[in-house]
């Protein structure tokens, strides 16, 4: 038939478009089952951002008092960002989800306590925490996008993700607001140091999704691993533990100009938005105060948040 000036067969090309019709159907499935329990993590994060300096503020402490628990937190996150990545590759990522979930719960129950030791605790488990929800969910990601064969679709996954993190994030200042002003800020009995209401609700609903994120990824997510090192190659063993990998770290990072460079910016920046995260909450009150006196009955922190995202 060619050589009459026939069509030529369209048989490659149907098995080509139903393998890529296949492949689509295949990643809409990982990607529903990613975004469900992603975020339910980031739902969980967003909706604690507005209330954390109000809630330390509204137990009396001071503003250095409170600086030094934002900074423990940050110290906490940067600390354990170093290597917890790589203990998940070797221990399993869905399992340092799982754990993402349950110290990320129990730094929202120590909000609860009019005690610096605790709230100090709490500061720090959410600096670990931190850096899991921002390191193991995208490594599980990557990972289940090769075990499928589907790292051709990967960009999209991102794309599809962070635009629904954006999404999650002004949905999540509306719903703190919410919970904020659901019920009274007061001790669970008189001399308790226990407190529940007011600026403790977001922490509250963030809790509830922290406990649903969980469960969805045990439930959903199948277990995926790093690439790990050869059996008889002890010099690689030695740099896949914490310490290893710290120094690797540090060494690639000072040898590299390329690294080096991109984490001077990354730090300048992320410094410059960390002190507009602790300092917007008593700049915005105090004005608020000037401007209004007696008539100031408190701001509502979640809609603030939801007009930055």
């Amino acid at each position: 038939d060619l050589e009459r000036g026939g069509d030529p067969p369209v048989v490659s090309t149907s098995v080509n478009a139903a393998s890529d019709n296949a492949a689509n159907i295949r990643h809409a499935q990982l990607l529903r089952k990613y975004l469900i329990v992603y975020l339910l993590a980031a739902l969980s994060d967003w909706l604690q951002g507005p209330y954390v300096y109000a809630l330390y503020d509204s137990y009396g402490y001071s503003q250095h008092e409170i600086a030094v628990l934002f900074v423990a937190g940050f110290g906490s996150s940067m600390v354990f960002g170093s290597f917890i990545g790589g203990m998940a590759d070797q221990c399993g990522r869905r399992k340092f989800i799982i754990l993402f979930a349950v110290i990320y719960a129990m730094s929202c129950m120590t909000k609860h306590f009019k005690s610096f030791s605790i709230l100090m605790i709490g500061r720090l488990l959410g600096g670990v925490a931190t850096s899991l929800l921002f390191s193991v969910f995208e490594a599980w990601l990557i990972g289940a996008h090769a075990s499928a064969g589907l790292m051709s679709h990967l960009g999209k996954a991102f794309s599809t993700a962070q635009y629904g993190n954006s999404i999650i994030a002004i949905i999540a200042g509306q719903i703190a607001n919410k919970a904020a002003n659901h019920a009274e800020f007061k001790p669970s009995a008189e001399g308790s140091g226990f407190y529940t209401g007011g600026y403790l609700g977001p922490f509250d609903v963030s809790l509830v999704a922290l406990i649903a994120c969980g469960l969805l990824a045990s439930a959903l997510w199948e277990e995926n691993y790093g690439e790990s090192p050869a059996e008889n190659d002890d010099d690689e063993k030695a740099k896949s533990s914490a310490s290893g990998a710290l120094k690797k770290a540090y060494y690639t990072t000072i040898s590299n100009p390329d690294i080096l460079s991109c984490g001077i910016i990354s730090s300048l920046f992320e410094g410059s938005m960390y002190i507009f995260v602790f300092m917007w909450t008593p700049a915005l009150t105090t004005l608020a105060k000037e401007e209004l006196g007696d008539e100031f009955e408190g701001l509502p922190f979640g809609v603030i948040f939801s007009t930055f995202m």
